[in-house]
């Protein structure tokens, strides 16, 4: 029996399916308000790139998919661009960042999901237009869930001096971390500023223990399940093509990017490592137009700056579920048997 739990219909089931560490801070703004609703939650934790180790106390986790499919979610959460046909539920994409022009705003549709949850205008029309056309999955503009996090986070701890946050990519082709090392090795033996360096969980390992080798009185590695904590506490980004730029300009905070494939006015590239310190002093003393062009820079990819985009995506889908809804898209054979092989479940 359906009943009204503050506006919205339930209790539901709801699957949060994740392959990344860093989804856990994207999904965690829904469950709270889920669960507040007095809806159920649950995750799927998929592949070895995905760490038990960051489930909190109170977070349950399913032990396998045959588990998931068994659960009988009404709902299934992905911030991946993937999810299985066979585990029970409304596929609903919620995105693992905001919408990046490297890949030139489009985003491929697949046939896995029925509805996208979309962080403003731009991704809305593209997928709408698909959709359109296709009929089978819905568009909704709800703000995307991990600004949540990102802008309810509280910081009260202040540091003597100027915090530089190192985060980078994981692409050769789009990463500074190598082009920046020596840069970074120097520096870090200053005191004038303090390093906070944090890689995509899909960096080169090699890479990554360089890193770690660096760790010293001016220099501190973290895990990626740290971003948001420190991108509160550095005063200014070193960054390259990695999404997570964007996340820390709409803290309204200055950005250096290097080797960066679309330089904007909103944050400093530069395309010699040599030029680290100098483009970090410039972006600690920002002049007047850098600082315009960072606060005209939010609203300009997403109107949803409020931290309240989970009760919207909580909304929208209690809606649909509401409404009756049956699973009548199209199956992906093909990407659906390469997740059968991958997860190694066969039951029909």
């Amino acid at each position: 029996m359906i009943k009204t739990i503050n506006g919205t219909s339930g209790p539901y089931r709801f699957l949060f399916y994740i392959e990344q560490n860093y989804s856990f801070a994207i999904l965690r703004p829904l469950q709270q308000v889920a669960k507040a609703e007095g809806n159920e939650v649950a995750w799927l934790l998929v592949g070895d790139e995905v760490s038990p180790t960051f489930l909190a106390d109170d977070e349950v986790a399913l032990v396998d998919v045959a588990a998931a499919v068994n659960y009988q979610a009404d709902a299934v959460f992905v911030p991946g661009d993937r999810v299985p046909a066979f585990i029970p539920g409304l596929k609903v994409q919620v995105f693992h960042g905001l919408n990046e022009s490297k890949r030139g705003n489009v985003y491929p549709e697949r046939g896995l999901f029925d509805l996208y949850c979309t962080e403003g205008h731009e991704r809305s029309a593209t997928l709408q237009a698909q959709a359109n056309k296709r009929g089978y999955f819905q568009v909704q503009e709800t703000g995307w869930l991990k600004l949540d996090s990102l802008f309810n986070y509280q910081c009260e701890q202040t540091w003597p001096r100027p915090q530089i946050l190192f985060a980078s990519t994981f692409s050769p082709t789009l990463s500074c971390a190598e082009a920046v090392y020596e840069q970074i090795k120097l520096l870090s033996q200053s005191d004038q500023w303090h390093w906070l360096i944090t890689l995509h969980p899909k960096m080169d390992h090699t890479t990554v223990a360089k890193y770690r080798a660096l760790e010293n009185a001016n220099l501190s590695f973290f895990e990626n399940d740290q971003v948001i904590p420190l991108q509160h506490r550095a005063d200014l980004m070193v960054c390259d093509n990695s999404s997570v730029f964007q996340e820390f300009l709409l803290l309204k905070k200055p950005v250096v990017t290097v080797n960066n494939r679309d330089p904007q006015a909103c944050f400093i590239n530069i395309t010699e490592p040599e030029k680290l310190a100098d483009a970090i002093e410039l972006g600690l003393n920002p002049s007047h137009e850098l600082l315009a062009a960072i606060a005209q820079y939010g609203p300009s990819v997403t109107p949803y700056l409020d931290g309240q985009s989970a009760p919207r995506v909580l909304k929208v889908v209690s809606d649909i579920l509401q409404r009756g809804w049956q699973d009548k898209k199209p199956k992906n054979v093909y990407r659906n048997f390469q997740m059968r092989q991958k997860l190694n479940y066969w039951k029909w």
